[in-house]
């Protein structure tokens, strides 16, 4: 017994190729997972920048459709169309006014897309129809509205941010002919 203890001294060779290509495979493993959750979380704040396009451009969408007038601030080189008033009456004779602004968030750099709605002059809500909105230094970049008079039709183009993921999406928005 003595013997046995003497002459072992380290690892057989045999021990070693064996350890070896388990370590590769746990150390491999655990590479795979850092990645994965740095690329789902990649993958989410896209996805979170995406919904918040899709949120703004559906009430955006919801109320050009109705809108029998359409005014914004886009006449100088600078102008992004905001505020954007939108404006229409319906079959029972009410006066509706909706305008979109964009506010600071706390961060600062971030927009807000708030919606106003009045019901025949009287406010009846307010809400955030977007947030995370990125507005670039270059006003002819999203996030904008443009009103083509001629041919009836808004083009309200948004931009969202989180983290480092950027979403943009253009909406073309043709009011209801008036009948």
């Amino acid at each position: 017994m003595k013997r046995l203890q003497k002459d072992q001294r380290g690892v057989t060779l045999v021990e070693l190729l064996v350890a070896i290509p388990i370590a590769a495979l746990v150390i491999t493993a655990a590479t795979g997972a850092v990645f994965q959750v740095l690329n789902s979380t990649r993958a989410n704040n896209y996805i979170n920048a995406y919904s918040e396009l899709q949120w703004a451009g559906y009430w955006v969408n919801h109320d050009a459709i109705q809108a029998q007038n359409v005014t914004g601030t886009w006449e100088g080189p600078n102008d992004r169309g905001f505020p954007l008033t939108l404006t229409w009456t319906d079959w029972s004779d009410d006066e509706y006014r909706v305008t979109y602004t964009l506010e600071d968030m706390p961060s600062g750099e971030l927009k807000y897309l708030q919606r106003q709605v009045w019901v025949n002059s009287t406010p009846t809500a307010t809400n955030t129809t977007g947030r995370y909105i990125y507005v670039d230094a270059d006003p002819s970049k999203p996030t904008n509205c443009v009103w083509d008079s001629d041919e009836k039709v808004l083009t309200f183009t948004v931009k969202a941010q989180m983290g480092q993921q950027i979403a943009t999406r253009t909406y073309e928005i043709k009011p209801r002919p008036l009948s």
